[in-house]
């Protein structure tokens, strides 16, 4: 039997939880609801149906939005569902951003690798938490999160970008989490980030052979970072993964990562790399494929990249191309010899074909002889063939 009452802040407050779930209907507004789970937490719930299908939004919990106020959003959110009329502003409610950022952090950072954390907390620190740290998670609207990001993009359009993704998730678990009305929605949700221009530089045939030359003359003098840069471009790894391999990573026939960015990761290994491993092996004595100037030590991030720059301008290559262009460089080359770009990315270990999609650089020999393919073909059909 349904059971059914004026819904009010007592009787949500009293309302206890009992072995199964259940629901207590409101008299006064149809479809409005107090829900109460077994583990005794309590939401306000509206229910009603959208192109004959039943929906549901939750509106807030008892201890954060009074009953009346939670009663005015869903009516609210039942005149938008119509199309009819003014909507009625949802209430304000939740903690504020500032406070909610904490339990925030304190409930999803154990699953953060530790640069995550800390690129987080620089973020929500030096950006985001003075320019709207003061609002309530349950009030905050576009305009509001829009306005901090075309002022802060104006000076960082970059951080304004990564600003954006760590409040949309913010947002996200905010209304998971039961601080903020599900029909309020995200109100990241609709803002337009910036478009960067692309970043990464194809090392073409040439640049190749020119590095690969100055390779071989620095070979005697720092044969580590020579190794190194080889292995980047023969597997593809990121540099943090090739700096930091550890020989209990290496398996005949691929690398075993441990600790990539995305998660442990397998790569396997082509001839050459695998031959560049075997060599290393021979001569091996520590942890580290690449040790430090301290054994006990992987290779440290500024000799690799200070060896770069300097073979870098050794070879003639171009004064921007980065390290990181080592890994486009070999999903450039992948795509080039005709591998799809589905392959590209799974050697690279994306999740995603759209950032493959990024990383992949064509040199005009690649797009002229496509062009040119592309043209016979359709002369042939012009002519009937």
């Amino acid at each position: 039997m349904t059971e059914r009452a004026r819904l009010t802040d007592a009787l949500a407050l009293a309302a206890r939880p009992r072995e199964r779930e259940y629901a207590i209907h409101d008299t006064a507004l149809q479809g409005f609801m107090l829900r109460v789970q077994s583990n005794g937490a309590r939401s306000w719930v509206f229910r009603f149906r959208r192109d004959g299908k039943a929906r549901r939004v939750t509106l807030g919990r008892p201890d954060a939005v009074k009953a009346d106020r939670a009663r005015t959003a869903a009516l609210a959110f039942l005149a938008q569902e119509k199309g009819g009329g003014s909507p009625v502003p949802l209430p304000a409610s939740g903690p504020t951003l500032a406070k909610f950022a904490a339990e925030y952090v304190e409930r999803r950072s154990p699953s953060w690798k530790p640069s995550t954390l800390a690129a987080t907390m620089s973020y929500l620190d030096s950006a985001i938490l003075p320019a709207v740290g003061h609002l309530r998670v349950g009030s905050a609207v576009r305009a509001d999160i829009a306005r901090f990001f075309h002022e802060y993009g104006r000076r960082k359009p970059g951080g304004a970008n990564r600003s954006h993704e760590i409040l949309r998730t913010m947002f996200d678990r905010a209304i998971a989490w039961g601080h903020r009305p599900e029909a309020a929605g995200n109100p990241c949700k609709g803002i337009v980030r910036y478009k960067r221009p692309p970043r990464g530089r194809l090392l073409g045939a040439d640049d190749l052979a020119k590095l690969g030359a100055v390779l071989c003359q620095r070979e005697d003098d720092n044969p580590v970072c020579v190794a190194a840069v080889r292995l980047l471009l023969l597997t593809g790894c990121r540099p943090g993964e090739i700096r930091r391999l550890r020989w209990s990573e290496v398996k005949p026939d691929r690398l075993t990562l441990i600790d990539a960015k995305t998660g442990p990761r397998h790569v396997l290994l082509g001839g050459a790399a695998r031959e560049l491993l075997d060599g290393l092996a021979g001569t091996a004595s520590g942890e580290w494929v690449f040790p430090g100037r301290d054994e006990d030590e992987p290779l440290d991030k500024n000799d690799l990249y200070g060896f770069w720059i300097k073979a870098r301008d050794a070879a003639g290559i171009v004064a921007d191309a980065r390290l990181h262009d080592l890994r486009h460089a070999h999903a450039s080359h992948a795509v080039m010899n005709g591998e799809s770009l589905h392959v590209a990315g799974r050697l690279l270990g994306h999740r995603r074909a759209s950032t493959t999609n990024r990383y992949v650089h064509l040199d005009d020999a690649t797009l002229g002889e496509a062009a040119e393919r592309v043209a016979l073909a359709v002369g042939r059909k012009l002519r009937g063939g």
